[in-house]
């Protein structure tokens, strides 16, 4: 499956771009705003895009890397700071961040971030962090395994499952992705069940994997504090009418954008574009599934 940037037109059409400005795309990925928003701030502008995955840049440069109005950073979104300082940008005129995972992420078995595919727990978005998912439920205490479970997940069996993962990593047998579904699966469904059955009780909705996967992700990569980061620093960098929009894929992401903007909303720093983040329509949701849980959320800054 092909990565298929989510709500595009919608955030190309909150963003209210023009011509010559300078916009930074904080989520690069395999560059669908990113071509979009290049049509609509013509030559004279300028796109600033990072993303913590040299891979999604590596995939860019090919495409765009010889646009003189394009610049390509390996960064995470919290160091956009740093990252218009080194370019000598003091304003910039909107910020979109995309704070999904790609499909080709998950596609890719060697990154460990899907229990679709076989692969090392690995689980990092920037292959340059010192810690992979293996070696962090590894170093975390049972219980500390289980509340990042039951916080990130929002996984109420949180200490059922962590128990296992502890047994399992331990013993040295925790070391796939197929293992820790398999791990997840025996501990919800019992030992009988296979990692790849499709369980028959209306009560599992998705794989039982699915929150476990989650929750180490966000972990490993410290994603909801680099959310939190990225926000600020987008927002300290807007010039005045500039707009801040963001993607978020589930409810611990949406609430800390919706809190942050309403915030400044309630400050009198911003204005909010939408009074109810817009999700996708039902077509978008049938030609792309991945955009089933998606909700933008857009600002202006005052």
């Amino acid at each position: 499956m092909v990565h298929e940037s989510v709500l595009l037109k919608e955030t190309i059409e909150a963003l209210n771009l023009r011509p010559g400005a300078i916009v930074v795309d904080g989520t690069l990925g395999s560059g669908g705003h990113t071509k979009e928003i290049l049509k609509y701030i013509g030559p004279q502008g300028r796109l600033i895009a990072l993303d913590q995955d040299l891979y999604a840049i590596k995939r860019c440069q090919a495409k765009w890397g010889d646009l003189a109005q394009i610049q390509l950073e390996h960064a995470n979104f919290r160091a956009l700071g740093q990252v218009l300082a080194n370019l000598n940008v003091l304003s910039i005129d909107a910020v979109i961040l995309d704070v999904g995972i790609s499909s080709d992420q998950l596609q890719d078995g060697s990154r460990g971030f899907s229990f679709q595919e076989k692969g090392p727990l690995d689980m990092r978005m920037n292959t340059e962090l010192a810690e992979t998912a293996e070696e962090l439920i590894a170093r975390l205490s049972e219980k500390e395994l289980a509340d990042v479970l039951f916080q990130f997940g929002e996984e109420r069996r949180s200490r059922r499952i962590a128990k296992a993962m502890k047994e399992k990593s331990r013993s040295g047998k925790l070391k796939t992705t197929e293992d820790l579904a398999q791990v997840v699966c025996d501990a919800v469904l019992g030992p009988r069940r296979t990692s790849k059955s499709k369980p028959s009780s209306k009560r599992f909705r998705i794989h039982p994997a699915t929150k476990t996967f989650q929750a180490l992700r966000i972990a490993v990569n410290d994603e909801l504090g680099a959310l939190k980061e990225g926000l600020s620093q987008g927002w300290n960098h807007l010039g005045s009418g500039g707009r801040l929009g963001v993607i978020s894929f589930h409810s611990l992401e949406d609430r800390i954008v919706k809190r942050q903007m309403r915030e400044w909303k309630d400050n009198g720093e911003g204005t909010l574009i939408f009074k109810k983040p817009v999700i996708p329509t039902r077509e978008e949701i049938i030609r792309n599934p991945r955009a089933r849980s998606a909700k933008l959320r857009c600002v202006e800054k005052n």
